[in-house]
């Protein structure tokens, strides 16, 4: 059964319906912006997807090398899904594999054109290629190929090739503004881009990305002669894919700016994981957020919505295991802040609902649980805290930066005297900055057990806006509260979503799910972090239930150089046309610990022991990342051709002595292309492995949820 929204139930069709009689009475009147002009943008908007970095279900490749040993688009089934989820336009990804361009140009442009799809390019600035290092091809990775930072060239070749197939309409170039980019696209160099490409096909459309932070007017006025309009990501308040609040306010505020320098806006809306987000996106946001935006794609104020990371490949694999945070069941309440924001003092979110209190009973208590995902680290401490409230009276606090990062740590409070004399009372969970807050956080709630009085939900199971009991009051731009429920379906459920908003169409109610009663063998006292030991998630790998935890323990001494891994010999064949190794790695982002903890990918020959990847474990966001670098495989074809077999191993090593704060660090969905790879996602225990733990206080380990 769907858990998704009905949050825009047949919003789209009435709109729609309402549009029409308008236009027989009145010609629309649509903005003066040059995507019109050159005739790029459609009826009701261009809705589209495209695909992301480190998404997980947006993109659709073949599941086996072809025969130059890389994976290509797998271009029939990527046409079916889009079909099927009713977009009008693909924006085409030229980035993470070398075949890319020829997929397009063989393949998906063709296969485009006779589905009725328009393509959009999409390509990437400085800041995401990685390429032409001179020590090798294993420290490249993903880039715009094969014309690299080129933009010139690649004006050029797509004003030709959009001549051949004209259902190309436009082409972006990724992130203009961010770091060093802007240093590349001077006016100049975008003067001399678009003049190579109007002279070829000048109705071809290109745009740029621009963050809500980027639309000043020098930046603007810089651009406006260059370009025809921009792609919006929207982020709420500030990195968050969970918060829908600003959804209308923002596009009406960049539409103020963009419309007088004839620019288009098209909404750019995460609908899987934008990585310094602290919780993905579910189909309840998704859902809303779409309700606000399909009216300004319907009428034409902005140009259209590109559903970022919408999960076509929905069924390659289910939703990632440890995204479930919940102690019980699937659901709990999250309290959550994204990387690079800061929560400004006195800000708060809070969840609330009024509880029904027996007047007999002798005395009240509440049990309940918290989480967090904070290393108790000094600059953390004294900012944010969790509370809990009766009648908006602190009767239960804790700081954040407690004990019991990263585990569920059971509290118990007495509210005998707050309820006492009382039939109703309002029940409130809160975190609240005491003082401005840099760092990224998710607090959770869950498991509540209420004695002397009851509590609707109480396992947080229902997300039913209509039926879950609880209200959000959420009082801060940065800090944002919601349910969050896993469910191995999710990415469908995503899918289904933007299908349905795109077609217009009704949506199923969301069920209403009752909470189970809370077990009550669960623990009383908390428990500092052990991988796998009391308190923590019940799995922590990213698909099935293993995964390798390579862990330092809190106050606990390591010395520099010393290290802790898992390894495994591989078969090469000798016939492979090239080789690689791949793999997705997670651990806990704490920014203040950098320079102490890295992760460790080794590859040994019979020639040379050579480090592939070392990547410090406080720089990566706390997801499951794929590759070196965060730049997905790494070709070793110049290490490994011509042996009969080479060494890998995963390693947790230590480039300074620590005293104290704990570190796990996580290895799973280990492949490659030309290799043999025995386990490689440890589900059959260190089956294959080799498991390396010669310093003490250090452990590796294959961990396997129950």
């Amino acid at each position: 059964m769907k858990r998704w929204a009905a949050l825009i139930v047949a919003a789209g069709m009435v709109l729609a319906g309402q549009h029409a009689m308008a236009t027989e009475a009145q010609p629309q009147q649509l903005p003066d912006v040059k995507t019109r002009t050159k005739g790029i943008i459609p009826p009701g908007g261009v809705l589209t997807s495209k695909t992301g970095g480190n998404t997980v279900d947006a993109e659709t490749r073949e599941t086996k090398p072809r025969a130059d040993g890389r994976y290509h688009y797998d271009s029939p089934k990527l046409i079916q899904r889009l079909k099927a989820m009713n977009v009008n336009t693909y924006l085409f990804g030229i980035w993470e594999s070398p075949t890319d361009w020829d997929d397009l140009r063989s393949e998906f442009a063709p296969l485009a054109r006779a589905a009725g799809i328009d393509i959009w390019l999409d390509l990437v600035p400085p800041s995401e290629c990685q390429a032409d290092r001179p020590e090798g091809p294993y420290l490249e990775g993903y880039c715009s190929r094969p014309f690299k930072l080129d933009f010139v060239a690649w004006a050029r070749n797509i004003a030709t090739l959009s001549l051949q197939y004209p259902n190309i309409k436009a082409w972006q170039i990724d992130d203009f503004l961010i770091g060093q980019n802007q240093q590349l696209f001077t006016t100049q160099y975008l003067a001399q881009i678009k003049q190579t490409q109007d002279a070829i096909n000048p109705n071809l459309g290109f745009l740029t990305t621009m963050y809500h932070w980027d639309y000043t007017d020098e930046h603007l006025d810089r651009l406006a002669p260059y370009i025809d309009g921009v792609l919006f990501p929207y982020l709420g308040g500030g990195q968050s894919t969970t918060d829908s609040r600003y959804v209308a306010a923002q596009l009406d505020e960049l539409l103020a700016k963009l419309t007088p320098r004839h620019l288009d806006l098209i909404l750019l809306l995460y609908t899987d994981r934008f990585l310094d987000a602290a919780l993905s996106p579910s189909p309840e946001y998704v859902a809303e957020s779409l309700k606000q935006a399909m009216p300004y794609a319907a009428d034409g104020r902005i140009g259209g919505i590109v559903a970022y990371g919408a999960p076509v490949n929905y069924d390659r694999r289910p939703t990632i295991a440890s995204n479930n945070l919940a102690q019980t069941g699937e659901g709990r309440l999250s309290f959550a802040q994204g990387i690079y924001t800061t929560a400004p003092a006195t800000g708060f979110a809070e969840a609330y609902q009024q509880v029904t209190v027996d007047p007999a009973a002798g005395s009240y208590n509440l049990r309940f649980a918290t989480y967090d995902q904070v290393s108790r680290t000094p600059a953390k401490s004294g900012k944010l805290y969790k509370e809990v409230l009766v009648d908006d009276q602190v009767v239960w606090r804790s700081d954040v930066a407690d004990e019991f990062g990263f585990t569920w740590a059971p509290a118990s409070v007495d509210l005998t005297a707050a309820l006492r004399g009382k039939t109703t009372a309002k029940l409130s969970l809160k975190l609240y900055a005491q003082a401005a807050a840099g760092f990224p956080i998710d607090v959770g709630f869950d498991s509540l057990v209420p004695t002397g009085f009851s509590i609707a939900n109480f396992g947080f199971e229902d997300v039913n806006p209509a039926t879950r009991a609880w209200q959000f009051k959420q009082q801060s731009p940065i800090i944002h509260g919601t349910i969050d429920k896993f469910t191995s379906h999710q990415a469908k459920d995503v899918y289904d979503v933007i299908a349905a908003a795109f077609g217009g169409h009704a949506q199923p109610a969301v069920p209403t799910t009752p909470s189970s009663p809370i077990p009550g063998d669960l623990p009383r006292t908390g428990a500092t972090y052990q991988p796998g030991g009391p308190g923590t998630i019940r799995n922590s790998a990213m698909y099935g239930k293993g995964r390798l935890s390579l862990f330092v323990p809190e106050r606990t001494q390591t010395t520099a150089g010393s290290c802790v891994w898992a390894e495994q010999r591989m078969a090469v064949d000798p016939n492979a046309p090239r080789y690689e190794i791949s793999w997705w790695d997670y651990d806990g982002f704490a920014d203040d610990l950098k320079d102490y903890h890295f992760k460790q990918v080794t590859i040994v020959t019979s020639k040379e022991k050579k480090l592939l990847s070392n990547l410090d474990a406080a720089e990566s966001p706390k997801v499951w990342m794929n590759g070196q670098g965060n730049w997905g495989a790494v070709d070793i074809t110049q290490f490994v051709r011509g042996e009969t077999s080479v060494v890998l191993q995963f390693a947790l090593c230590e480039a300074k002595g620590v005293g104290d704060y704990l570190v796990d660090v996580g290895f799973d969905e280990i492949d490659a292309v030309g290799l043999t790879v025995t386990n490689g996602d440890f589900e059959q225990g260190t089956t294959g492995w080799t498991i390396v733990s010669p310093h003490p206080g250090m452990r590796a380990q294959v961990l396997t949820a129950n």
